[in-house]
């Protein structure tokens, strides 16, 4: 009878042991390196180049540069650099120029007043610094920037951004000086901007300051871009007044009170040639523009029909956090030969998509919207990425992304409590063609829901020969999700696995997969899972690190078949 037991017992395992291999995909193959000793940074970031992966961790002043072999994975060295940073240093960005690992971090003179742009080279093949750090610009006086959010750390950061262009070759450092109580308060004054180009062997192309056409309460700057030759873009929204509001009078939801300009620069100039671009008299926002690799210049971003006032939920049950985040579909303008933009191009989000993966009470509240004239939306949307690719065909990635801010009731013994949660939901995908129209649009069901900021969330894309991968950390339940269903949430941090969405570039047929269990991957349980901890190696490969406790790390490798 015993022995009956025990093999019953061993059967049963077995067997859940086979239902948990169901659960993985059999287009994906992971492999688990050997551990390694943890380093514990405040910054961690991965750069792959030629199929070579090195990780950059920044801890205060200090950093670390891990030198990895893709094929087993595992750690093949670290060197540590003790106060790599000098004293009143911070740290800007990396980037890949040319095939160099760039970071950039700037530092004050106060004795002069001087802000300090430096870089520091990083040889991928020796995973250590090439060299000593370069200054490669000074600016007299201090410049805009944004706060690091981290707390008690009152450094600014993004004081410098940098674009670079479609082949990596060169690039461009933006920068704005910080103006004075005087201008501050003068409406009429006119934003400058300093404009810097570099090569990949970080000499100086061009340098210019150039003061903005319009006044500061008659512009917005959306978007900066350099392409290949060197000719500077700026995008700007332009008011057709001086009250600097979106919409023309109180009231008025449907007339947008601003147009969008393209302002061009081209190499050995100071003048910007100014173009319009018709909007339709609709209401665009997010738009951000980028250069292709036959030096196509493409705008994308969002419109909207009428402005309607944002609620303080969203996914329907109001009208979205964010009235300028709604979004009735997409648009697109591209730039013709003569340095003009052509007309917009719009795609709308049909309700039908909208309504996929949705609640009963959702497609109700659409379906009155869609009645009353008032046209549904797509709430709370946020452009994560374009690429334009070979064919002139351009992929448009956004996300539902909103904050959700919850206050307790208080008692006797108990004050209140206010905490916030943060929720990444659907992915929108499309491919709009080289003509003009539309290839396909689909919307990726997806509700992840967290408390300490984006953590485990969001997604990362990879475009692997004829197919587009979406990778996210999800609830298995979804693997086979059909379009009436609303999707089994995901929580940050907690139980999970990897999942991908292949999207065929042809005709945007997907088919989803769970890569791996993150707490049941060869006996480790992963944790500290980020999709910024993920870095494409090639087109049917990426890696993760990922923390097993015990004060190690492990790689993770994963093969897209």
């Amino acid at each position: 009878m015993k022995r009956l037991l025990l093999l019953l017992a061993v059967f049963a395992a077995g067997l859940c042991h086979a239902q948990k291999d169901k659960k993985l995909s059999s287009d994906y193959e992971y492999k688990v390196g050997e551990p390694y000793k943890v380093i514990d940074a405040d910054d961690k970031y991965y750069m792959s180049v030629d199929g070579k992966v090195i990780a950059i961790k920044i801890r205060k002043r200090d950093i670390f540069v891990q030198r990895f072999d893709v094929d087993k994975p595992s750690q093949i060295s670290v060197k540590e650099y003790e106060d790599a940073f000098p004293k009143n240093a911070v740290y800007e960005r990396m980037e890949i120029v040319k095939g160099k690992v760039m970071l950039f971090f700037t530092q004050w003179n106060g004795d002069d007043e001087i802000e300090q742009l430096f870089v520091q080279e990083i040889d991928v093949d020796k995973g250590e610094f090439k060299g000593e750090a370069k200054r490669i610009l000074q600016v007299k006086g201090r410049v805009v920037g944004s706060g690091s959010g981290r707390m008690m750390d009152f450094n600014l950061t993004d004081k410098f951004p940098i674009y670079t262009s479609f082949d990596k070759s060169n690039f461009l450092v933006q920068y704005e000086k910080r103006l004075d109580k005087k201008d501050k308060q003068d409406d009429g004054y006119h934003e400058k901007y300093g404009l810097v180009a570099f090569d990949g062997d970080l000499n100086q192309l061009s340098a210019r300051e150039v003061e903005m056409p319009y006044s500061k309460k008659q512009m917005d700057n959306l978007d900066f871009q350099l392409d290949n030759s060197g000719n500077v873009y700026v995008l700007n929204k332009v008011f057709e007044d001086d009250s600097h509001k979106e919409k023309k009078k109180k009231g008025d939801d449907v007339a947008p009170n601003y147009h969008i300009e393209l302002f061009t620069l081209k190499p050995g100039s100071d003048q910007f040639k100014i173009s319009k671009v018709e909007s339709q008299q609709f209401f665009i926002n997010q738009l951000v523009i980028y250069d292709g690799p036959k030096g196509e210049i493409v705008a994308a971003g969002f419109y909207n029909k009428n402005l309607a006032k944002g609620g303080f939920f969203s996914k329907g049950e109001y009208a979205g956090f964010d009235s300028r985040a709604n979004c009735d579909g997409l648009v697109t303008f591209k730039m013709k030969p003569d340095g003009t933009f052509g007309d917009m191009r719009s795609y709308e989000i049909p309700v039908e998509l909208l309504n996929q993966n949705e609640s009963k009470k959702t497609i109700r509240k659409n379906a009155k919207k869609e009645e009353d004239g008032e046209s549904a939306k797509f709430t709370d949307l946020h452009a994560r990425g374009i690429e334009i690719q070979d064919d002139g065909s351009v992929i448009f990635l956004a996300e539902q992304y909103y904050v959700k801010v919850h206050t307790t009731a208080g008692g006797p013994n108990m004050p209140s409590r206010t905490y916030y949660t943060y929720h990444y939901n659907e992915i929108l995908i499309a491919k709009l063609l080289a003509n003009g129209t539309l290839g396909w649009m689909k919307k990726i069901p997806k509700q992840q829901v967290g408390t300490q900021g984006r953590g485990s969330m969001s997604f990362k894309h990879y475009e692997a020969g004829s197919d587009h991968f979406l990778v996210f950390f999800d609830n298995p339940d979804n693997v086979e999700i059909p379009a009436d269903e609303v999707p089994k949430g995901y929580s940050d941090r907690k139980k999970g696995y990897l999942t991908a969405v292949r999207v065929a570039d042809a005709d945007g047929s997907t088919s989803r997969g769970s890569i791996i269990n993150v707490k049941e991957a060869d006996d480790f349980k992963l944790h500290q899972l980020s999709t910024n901890r993920i870095i494409k190696v090639n087109d049917n490969t990426f890696l993760m690190e990922a923390y097993k406790k015990g004060k190690e790390d492990v790689m993770v490798k994963v093969i897209l078949k």
